[in-house]
């Protein structure tokens, strides 16, 4: 059974972090990098305290746009900054390298690229062919060096995670798609961080867009953005989506709600679940994060749970 737990007005609006997969302009589109650089600092301003990004996002482009902010504010008010390693886009192919030569090497690529002297949160991108051994060794050497202030996964199963904790090295958070149209991580990955005390973070929380409440059945997307070429954002798999979506809607309107705000208030009762990391585009978008961590009560969490339930038969 999914444990949840209801929000409290005092919600600390830490638990939403800015996402830069959209502003890299990597699988998303063209994206302009002056509305990137708004995006961020209007989410800055909004109280967002941690930002995440990766060094494969946008070839680069987004750890650029991520340092120009962070090294344009005085230390005291940078945010916290999470990135990746371990996945990088090689002569059009996608490799995932876990060797202990490789998280040496991205990390001194992200400090020296962000600007920092040492990383908040440093995160293997996805599972890799390497002992876990050996890459739980190589940053806990990393830490130890102060040069990585947490080490984290992304994309564990269970397996995965007991592996990598079964070695004795650190282990602070996991990375996981989380979303009301993906609610997997609940089952399983969520419980074991709650039992483990290790921090969660859900990506793509309001489902790449398609909880953002302003698609309509004639959405399309530029060349470039890989959600034209998914069954759920295009043709009868968009409207049946988007039937669940307005029922949402209706439940949001009745406490004067937006379905962001619904969709990432019922993620953050999750038990097990530290943050949600939303993506923003323009100035917009990155200042309606400030208000996304909003309490929900139970009576929306059943509505919710009834209109979810009827969309996944």
């Amino acid at each position: 059974m999914i444990k949840r737990t209801l929000g409290t007005t005092d919600m600390d609006i830490s638990v939403i972090g800015l996402g830069v997969f959209a502003i890299g302009g990597w699988m998303w589109g063209p994206q302009d990098d002056a509305d990137s650089l708004a995006a961020i600092r209007a989410a800055l301003d909004a109280g967002v305290n941690w930002i995440d990004t990766a060094p494969i996002y946008g070839d680069g482009r987004a750890d650029a746009l991520v340092a120009k902010v962070v090294q344009d504010l005085p230390a005291a008010q940078r945010p916290l900054v999470f990135t990746k390693f371990g996945h990088h886009l090689i002569n059009g192919t996608r490799v995932s390298d876990g060797s202990k030569a490789r998280v040496i090497a991205d990390c001194e690529y992200n400090l020296k690229t962000l600007g920092v002297d040492r990383l908040d949160l440093f995160q293997l991108h996805w599972p890799t062919p390497n002992p876990i051994e050996e890459t739980a060794a190589a940053c806990a050497e990393l830490i130890k060096a102060g040069k990585v202030r947490a080490v984290g996964v992304s994309n564990f199963n269970v397996a995965q995670l007991t592996a990598w904790k079964a070695t004795g090295f650190p282990l602070h958070s996991l990375q996981n798609p989380y979303s009301l149209f993906r609610p997997e991580a609940a089952e399983a990955e969520l419980p074991w961080c709650a039992e483990n005390n290790v921090g969660a973070l859900a990506y793509s929380p309001l489902h790449r867009g398609l909880l953002s409440g302003t698609w309509t059945a004639d959405k399309t997307f530029p060349a470039g953005d890989h959600r034209g070429e998914r069954d759920q954002y295009t043709g009868e798999g968009l409207k049946k989506a988007l039937v669940a979506v307005e029922e949402l809607r209706a439940i949001a309107a009745e406490d004067d709600l937006t379905v962001p705000q619904l969709a990432i208030g019922y993620l953050l009762c999750t038990e097990g679940l530290t943050g949600a990391i939303v993506g923003a585009r323009n100035a917009a978008q990155g200042a309606a994060l400030g208000d996304l961590a909003m309490p929900l009560k139970q009576i929306q969490m059943d509505a919710i749970d009834e209109v979810m339930g009827r969309y996944r038969a």
